[in-house]
């Protein structure tokens, strides 16, 4: 009995590292390591662990004794991600104990979002004129991108909220600094060029860290994780670009 409800802490402390790791974007290969790394410090040495976009599975071999957890929604985070990591590596080392490893996962699923939705409209906002100018506009261009990125990036956050598809999400912003931009370029009566505002406004849009994570999985030989992602970035990229196009040709 008491060898039985060890396992279940294990498991427990385990699966909840996972499931922060892959709700805060972490790729499959460091999830699977982490479960494995955790259930080898604590004696329990023939287990498999598989990470799925979606869900993460546990099982231990001659064990009657299986766990999945569904991931509903994955939020990009990587200060947590480097939490979970630290709180691993003192479990495993030996500096903390079971007890004391879960209490530290539970108050991290329960941290705050590092940075509000102001905050993260600033970042973009300030962002994206250096974009303008790196592929060659001017400071016109780059105060297009301003005016053009608040409204997209405030816009997509309302979006996110209510509807919470990234595909749709990313369609809408890009149609709002895509109308924006054509507007700007069109009637400010400044020298602008339409396309470099939009290529800066584009840019805080861009699924960077998705495309890392799917190339990376990839190359861990995890196919069908590192595809699913490469396709979802592929879904958003599209939509991105058929938000400004819809937008440029509504205003022609």
């Amino acid at each position: 009995m008491e060898e039985s409800k060890q396992i279940n802490q294990v498991i427990d402390v385990l699966m909840l590292a996972g499931t922060l790791l892959l709700e805060s974007g972490s790729e499959i290969h460091r999830v699977e390591d982490t479960m494995i790394r955790i259930a080898h410090s604590q004696g329990i040495d023939d287990c498999n662990a598989l990470a799925m976009p979606v869900a993460i599975f546990f099982s231990i071999e001659n064990a009657n004794i299986t766990r999945m957890k569904r991931i509903l929604r994955t939020n990009y985070n990587i200060e947590k991600v480097c939490d979970v990591n630290q709180i691993s590596r003192q479990l495993v080392s030996g500096e903390m104990d079971l007890s004391q490893a879960y209490q530290a996962l539970r108050e991290l699923k329960n941290k705050r979002v590092p940075y509000t939705n102001l905050q993260l409209t600033i970042a973009a906002t300030l962002s994206a004129p250096f974009f303008s100018i790196m592929f060659g506009g001017n400071v016109y261009d780059a105060i297009g991108a301003v005016i053009a990125t608040v409204f997209a990036f405030s816009f997509s956050l309302v979006v996110e909220k209510y509807v919470r598809i990234p595909f749709a999400t990313a369609f809408a912003a890009a149609f709002i600094f895509g109308f924006l931009a054509h507007i700007w370029a069109k009637y400010s009566g400044f020298p602008s060029n339409t396309d470099l505002i939009i290529a800066g406004c584009v840019m805080p849009f861009v699924p960077g860290i998705a495309m890392t994570n799917a190339v990376r999985d990839l190359m861990n030989n995890h196919l069908n994780s590192g595809m699913s992602k490469l396709f979802e970035t592929l879904l958003i990229t599209l939509a991105l670009g058929a938000g400004t196009t819809v937008a440029l040709v509504l205003m022609k």
